[in-house]
């Protein structure tokens, strides 16, 4: 990487990572909370609703958490989701249906049950697997029906990648850094968001098709931009998501 572009990346990224990034993001959701346990379960339901148009994506998750109050884990423990939620094909938010919306509580559910909450049993999946990417590792709490949760091996997980940047990062004005101490940055991979493939390919950090059209995401493109970007943030290239989002959506 040259270091005109080196230089740009990181002033982008001086840009966007502040504090006034969160208020039309999903990340606010999880800075409501004080408990560590309510924060990654706040972050973790904004981040998995996190696609198509930002208005309707924090509409959706605010309907969830006024529901919910003030203690998310004890509203789903005490399965009073099921409300809002039933088990039927009506849908909540575009693909996603109040069935889909369900499965996923009801996975949320099973693992503060049986383990208290998700940063303990997803360090010990980590724990068991640390030759995997811990995207690839979240997947198998969750029921194979529930569209929310990203699975394939060779997917790009976006919004998981996301929400482990929010969990991971430390020293940041948006992302929480709550589980740092038992998790590399360096492992973190780029969310692939439209955003960030689009200025990706302008800035040529990732090549475009033949036609010179956009590539489609994967896990592939995901380590080989992260890569690139640990150029740019030795020890923290997922910074680069700031610089690349943050471009994106003010053009």
């Amino acid at each position: 990487m040259k270091e005109d572009l080196k230089k740009k990346l990181k002033m982008l990224a001086d840009k966007y990572e502040v504090p006034a990034f969160i208020e039309k993001d999903p990340s606010q959701f999880m800075h409501r909370f004080s408990d560590v346990r309510n924060q990654e379960i706040a972050a973790f339901i904004s981040a998995n609703l996190a696609f198509g148009n930002r208005k309707q994506i924090l509409q959706h998750i605010e309907i969830i958490l006024n529901s919910a109050g003030a203690d998310i884990s004890s509203w789903i423990l005490s399965e009073k989701y099921k409300s809002l939620f039933p088990l039927i094909e009506k849908s909540f938010y575009r693909v996603y249906t109040c069935k889909d919306m369900n499965l996923f509580f009801e996975g949320i559910k099973n693992i503060l049950k049986e383990y208290g909450s998700l940063g303990l049993v997803f360090r010990k999946a980590y724990e068991k697997n640390t030759n995997l990417y811990l995207s690839q590792l979240i997947p198998e709490f969750f029921d194979k029906e529930c569209k929310l949760i990203a699975r394939g091996k060779n997917g790009a997980a976006k919004k998981l990648n996301m929400f482990l940047r929010w969990m991971v990062r430390n020293n940041s004005p948006v992302d929480l850094g709550l589980w740092t101490d038992w998790y590399p940055k360096e492992k973190l991979l780029m969310p692939l968001d439209t955003h960030v493939m689009q200025e990706a390919t302008k800035f040529g950090l990732i090549p475009s098709k033949a036609d010179g059209s956009i590539q489609a995401a994967s896990l592939k493109t995901a380590v080989a931009l992260t890569k690139e970007m640990e150029e740019a943030f030795p020890g923290d290239p997922v910074r680069g998501d700031f610089a690349l989002f943050g471009l994106g959506v003010d053009e």
